[in-house]
């Protein structure tokens, strides 16, 4: 019987996401490239319609927009991956026995790989649109690290729905689709009052995404208060979706089979 202490799998963690990485088609060049693509025309297009009156409320504009956008793309896709991980391995849940949220784990992380090169061409493009480094970018690692633990935390849940109901893809690409707009990529807060300021402050990537800009742009620290409530949330969330996936684990594995 293996002893080894610690987490002992994460041989297999890495050879599964190097493997959804490569189903991805990201395995080659022009894979990654085409990841590009639909980042790179949001951001022209959005840019293109709201600069001349967003640009009046918020100073570099192109950046701010930028970096909404290249975070928000590895959430929408790297949830929507891990929706969809447990079906797309079926055969291995029935085969082998492990723990099965180290496949959505892989789905992310594949997802992840990718984003990374996305926000490392990132930098050069914000040194075009004018912004510089500074210490605070010593905080980008850990904001990104949070991002990737509230996306893990996201897709358990909604791994275990995907299994059980086969409505949830097109019921999560609505939703995301509604987070869009909730979350101020293309826009500031500044421009929405009252209570609906405050909901809108209430979605954990709202201030994982402000935060990042006030790093990279405005060389700030992050937000104390703001930043440790959704770290505390993404610990419980995290947690929550581990319970909650192995829990549930003999009820929808019949119907992964099925």
């Amino acid at each position: 019987m293996n002893k080894q202490t610690g987490f002992p799998y994460w041989y297999l963690l890495g050879e599964m996401t190097r493997v959804e990485f490569k189903l991805r088609d990201q395995g080659t060049l022009f894979g990654f490239l085409w990841t590009l693509l639909q980042p790179t025309l949001m951001f022209v297009v959005l840019y293109m319609l709201f600069i001349k009156w967003l640009g009046h409320f918020v100073s570099q504009y192109g950046a701010y927009l930028l970096i909404g956008l290249v975070l928000w793309n590895f959430f929408q896709k790297a949830t929507s991956m891990g929706l969809s991980s447990l079906k797309r391995r079926t055969s291995l849940i029935r085969n082998y026995r492990f723990p099965r949220e180290i496949v959505v784990f892989s789905a992310v992380l594949s997802v992840f790989v990718s984003s990374l090169l996305e926000m490392l061409i990132l930098l050069p493009f914000l040194f075009l649109l004018g912004v510089r480094p500074n210490l605070a970018w010593l905080w980008i690692p850990l904001i990104v690290v949070i991002l990737l633990a509230f996306v893990i935390s996201v897709a358990l849940f909604l791994a275990v729905f995907a299994a059980e109901f086969h409505d949830m893809e097109r019921i999560w690409e609505v939703v995301t689709t509604a987070l869009f707009y909730l979350t101020p990529i293309f826009y500031p807060l500044t421009i929405v009052g009252g209570w609906k300021r405050r909901l809108l402050s209430l979605n954990p990537l709202t201030i994982i995404i402000m935060n990042a800009r006030a790093c990279l742009i405005d060389g700030l620290t992050p937000r104390p208060y703001a930043s440790l409530a959704v770290i505390f949330l993404t610990a419980i969330a995290f947690a929550g979706g581990v319970a909650f996936l192995r829990r549930c684990e003999h009820r929808f594995a019949d119907t992964l089979i099925a």
